[in-house]
């Protein structure tokens, strides 16, 4: 199932399209997966696939209050990523976020609630993302 094409860029240039794909296809599945306190969210998990790379997109739920994926320095395909999260069950107010954490533009799509404005690895922000470690 792919979310409606993106703009290429130049023309000449095919669109791009983003692909949902069962979650096990996604790249991270196993780092994410060995990571959640809740295994169960896998079960409504999907692979999102930017380009030729399917990352995890994990459902909010028990614990879990918000996700997001690190789509990089392109609006266009954060716009599209968060297009195919639009309507899925558990993944509520999907949304794209800019940030600068080196000075470079990256693009985040978030849904769920906010994340708590503390550094990657605090606790509380661990368990906001439903992590165990």
């Amino acid at each position: 199932m792919s979310a409606p094409p993106a703009d290429g860029g130049p023309s000449g240039v095919q669109p791009l399209a983003i692909d949902v794909l069962p979650a096990h296809e996604a790249y991270d599945y196993e780092f994410v997966a060995s990571r959640l306190h809740d295994i169960d969210l896998l079960n409504g998990s999907i692979a999102v696939r930017v380009y030729r790379v399917p990352l995890l997109a994990v459902p909010v739920g028990g614990c879990r209050r918000g996700g997001f994926i690190d789509i990089g320095a392109s609006v266009t395909v954060a716009l599209a990523a968060r297009t195919a999260l639009i309507g899925r069950a558990g993944f509520p107010v999907p949304r794209v976020r800019l940030i600068r954490p080196t000075g470079v533009d990256a693009w985040l799509v978030e849904w769920g609630a906010r994340a708590p404005d503390l550094p990657i690895g605090h606790p509380e922000r661990v368990r906001f993302y439903g992590y165990t470690k």
